[in-house]
């Protein structure tokens, strides 16, 4: 919210490392990122 209110817009919050940081949405969106199968056994025994 406060980004958009600063009118930061075409970037999103990450986290890199411990901090919280602004990014550029091309920065996410550069290459495809999958969940490993280990990682969705794991949250499916929580929902």
């Amino acid at each position: 919210m406060e980004a958009a209110h600063r009118g930061d817009f075409g970037r999103m919050t990450a986290l890199r490392g411990t901090s919280i940081t602004m990014a550029p949405l091309a920065d996410a969106t550069t290459r495809l990122k999958t969940v490993p199968e280990d990682r969705m056994l794991e949250a499916e025994s929580v929902f």
